[in-house]
């Protein structure tokens, strides 16, 4: 098996499994073990030692188990937009392009502030 990749992300062969399952969207860690363990694979597995048999598998379980990037994304600016319209402190700050999380703006913020004209 020479490259590995899922929805058209090559994953990295030179590392271990679970660290390579990890630059999929929509996988952490504990994910990423709970699918290799799932699978039955030993902890230092790299993804370079696959045979098509843990290959088909991998893939079908990724497919199952995953929630697309379009999904993720949806799911995200769906909940921004559940915030402005209840017109919550963190929705305001979202409709005014400023930083959501309590960072200050008097000396800072000059990238979030730029982005506003970019949308």
């Amino acid at each position: 098996m020479r490259s590995f990749s899922f929805r058209n992300q090559q994953l990295p062969l030179n590392r271990e499994l679970r660290a390579s399952l990890i630059s999929v969207h929509g996988l952490n860690w504990f994910k990423a073990t709970l699918i290799t363990s799932r699978i039955g694979l030993a902890f230092p597995f790299f993804s370079r030692n696959l045979n098509a048999y843990y290959f088909n598998l991998l893939t079908y379980l990724l497919r199952h188990l995953v929630i697309s990037q379009t999904r993720i994304s949806r799911f995200i600016q769906l909940n921004i937009k559940t915030l402005m319209d209840i017109h919550s402190y963190r929705g305001l700050r979202h409709k005014l392009f400023l930083p959501v999380r309590g960072q200050r703006t008097r000396s800072n913020a000059r990238t979030r502030k730029k982005l506003r004209f970019v949308r």
